[in-house]
């Protein structure tokens, strides 16, 4: 009787477990939606960042950051010229990658085409290069938005952590506040120190998952 139960015990906790790393490895879709289509958050001109998914999926980039003006990927590289050949990688792949977009997404296929200037930059917050899409006329992400304006448009965060940017010197490095939301797929970060307290300088999306949500078929 006593093996049944540890049997039986064992299988539920089986079970459980299995629905806990389904739960996980999978991006609630219609919280993406809400999210990626609020313009309270985004900026007018956001379409262009998702338009760019399929490209950094291709070469595997894990996060990028959407800041008001420009798209930054994730890894992080010693010098300029091995950022430039990763931008040389992101073109190609650009080029190449073609993805439709959902139709909860039809909106955003509908919006005009700006295309994103790709370069390699210096990313001062951990003395390294990055490659980015820039363009200081367009709006990717609102430049004034609080915590408060994020909350009344998405509602509270469902969690909120904290990721310290090492960086190559000395110096005070960045800690980043991160509000999480979709099952930690979006987050939207507060840097200190910054010179704009309070404010959400950049949105963190999962590549893999967000364009999966987003995209019906990239090929």
């Amino acid at each position: 009787m006593t093996m049944r139960i540890v049997r039986w015990l064992s299988f539920l906790f089986a079970v459980w477990l299995g629905g806990v790393a389904g739960a996980s490895g999978q991006t609630p879709e219609p919280a993406v939606v809400k999210i990626l289509s609020n313009q309270a958050v985004f900026g007018k001109d956001f379409a262009a960042a998702l338009r760019s998914l399929p490209g950094w999926n291709a070469l595997e980039e894990r996060e990028i950051a959407v800041f008001s003006v420009q798209l930054v990927g994730s890894t992080p590289f010693d010098t300029k010229q091995a950022a430039e050949k990763r931008v040389s990688q992101l073109n190609e792949a650009l080029t190449k990658t073609h993805a439709q977009f959902k139709s909860e997404f039809s909106a955003m296929s509908e919006a005009r085409l700006h295309p994103l200037r790709v370069e390699a930059i210096p990313f001062p917050e951990d003395d390294s290069y990055r490659a980015a899409m820039t363009d200081s006329s367009l709006q990717l992400l609102n430049p004034d938005l609080t915590l408060e304006r994020l909350s009344a448009a998405l509602g509270k965060p469902e969690s909120v952590r904290y990721v310290t940017v090492q960086n190559k010197t000395e110096r005070r490095p960045i800690q980043l506040k991160l509000y999480e939301y979709a099952g930690g797929q979006i987050a939207f970060a507060v840097p200190d120190p910054t010179l704009r307290p309070g404010i959400i300088d950049r949105a963190l999306l999962n590549v893999r998952a967000i364009n999966s949500a987003v995209f019906q078929e990239a090929r």
